[in-house]
């Protein structure tokens, strides 16, 4: 019985179901009752010594997405040191890196050429949320278009992780804490962190929940209290957590067919280094093993707490979003795969032109982190911010459309031998 649950649950999760239910209930809520909703989610209420009077949406946000962030970074460097040697990372790498480029650089380009257009320079700000890729829907709706074993969920993987990488980056840089002036003595706070998660990581190898709980505390103090988003404090720590020697991807031969990610990965919502090959017992892998299921849980809290857009809110800056995203990723991965394929450099897509469609299509679903840019950009907006989730809510679609497609045509699912792409 503990094993048919444990069983239905890991597939509950695999599908994004907690996410997707807490985006329903969230919904549901803010448009039936939309005085209980603010109430709950978004008025402060709960008391935190040292921080003062927070809402749930701060508890999730600032809190709970700390891990969320800390599972990513360790996916990151995971599927790095796993490209083993600097000529791998160039061979393998190069064409989902260009993908990933391309696919960030061509929606923000085209959100903010939309917005000047439109003659509302003040909504520039939010270009953030168009440059993310929610890797747990993307993978979700590859997998269902093209099947578990295609390579394409590979390149779809690696091109979603850069995605998270920018978003990150991104957060950091453009979107300060709105209620908090900016305070670059505090960051000395996440430099000591840092410090210290070199030196437990070194004295203390196996004590990972030591390491992340005491240099993580530091970092978040920091954060918080330099006017950044605490969410990110363990992005500086989790690669100081050692790793296993990982079997690094075939030989350093670009023509090689293997890939940095198998198709039988499970992926969990953020994509789970525990299911990875050279699969171990490090320190890294356990940090992720173990909060990989939590956090995917825990997902549904996020979307309660972001995901209630009242239809009425809907706006002119939601299709702004909403087709950035859609126009800008597919255009900008299909364009990059489709380079590749023409001038043959180092390792171009080992599949179809429809497939690289359908994952490019795929990519165009920013969900999770497009909700947290979403708050961070209009934050002082609530008219705004409302406006762009629901634009981010939109984005759900293109993954079903992508799932559709690829069930309608399954000859998209079919690899065909390098010859013959230009019919494709």
């Amino acid at each position: 019985m503990g094993r048919a649950f444990r069983r239905t649950h890991q597939i509950f999760r695999d599908y994004a179901g907690p996410l997707l239910i807490g985006l329903g209930v969230a919904l549901i809520w803010a448009n039936l009752f939309p005085a209980s909703y603010e109430l709950w989610m978004q008025t402060p209420w709960i008391d935190l010594p040292g921080v003062g009077r927070v809402s749930w949406e701060w508890l999730v946000n600032d809190v709970f997405m700390t891990f969320f962030f800390g599972v990513v970074t360790a996916h990151v460097v995971s599927t790095f040191a796993r490209l083993g040697s600097m000529r791998d990372v160039v061979a393998y790498a190069f064409t989902p890196f260009l993908a990933m480029t391309f696919g960030v650089v061509f929606p923000a380009g085209l959100y903010l050429a939309a917005v000047f257009f439109l003659g509302h320079p003040e909504w520039a700000r939010g270009f953030g949320i168009v440059t993310a890729t929610d890797i747990a829907l993307a993978w979700l709706g590859a997998r269902i278009a093209l099947g578990a074993r295609h390579p394409a969920i590979s390149f779809l993987l690696l091109v979603a992780i850069g995605d998270d990488i920018v978003s990150m980056l991104v957060i950091a840089f453009f979107y300060p804490r709105p209620d908090r002036n900016f305070i670059p003595e505090a960051l000395l706070w996440v430099l000591g962190a840092i410090v210290v998660a070199r030196l437990l990581s070194r004295t203390f190898p196996e004590q990972w929940v030591f390491t992340t709980l005491v240099a993580g505390c530091l970092s978040w103090y920091g954060l918080f209290h330099a006017g950044l988003h605490p969410a990110l404090a363990l992005v500086p720590i989790v690669p100081f957590l050692p790793f296993s020697s990982i079997p690094t991807i075939g030989s350093g031969d670009p023509s090689s067919n293997a890939s940095p990610s198998t198709s039988e990965e499970k992926v969990g919502l953020r994509g789970d280094v525990s299911k990875m090959p050279g699969e171990g017992d490090s320190p890294l892998e356990r940090f992720a093993r173990s909060l990989s299921g939590p956090v995917d849980d825990g997902l549904f809290l996020f979307a309660l707490a972001n995901g209630g857009v009242a239809f009425s809110h809907v706006g002119v800056l939601s299709g702004v979003i909403a087709l950035s995203l859609l126009f800008g990723k597919v255009a900008g991965i299909y364009a990059a795969g489709r380079l590749t394929e023409a001038v043959g450099w180092l390792r171009a897509v080992g599949f179809n032109r429809f497939s690289l469609f359908l994952i490019a299509l795929s990519s165009a679903s920013g969900l999770t982190v497009s909700l947290f840019v979403a708050d961070a950009a209009f934050a002082h907006d609530f008219a705004l911010k409302s406006e762009a989730k629901a634009g981010a809510l939109f984005s759900l679609a293109f993954v079903a459309l992508a799932a559709f497609l690829g069930r309608f045509r399954n000859s998209g699912c079919r690899d065909l031998p390098a010859d013959d792409r230009e019919g494709t």
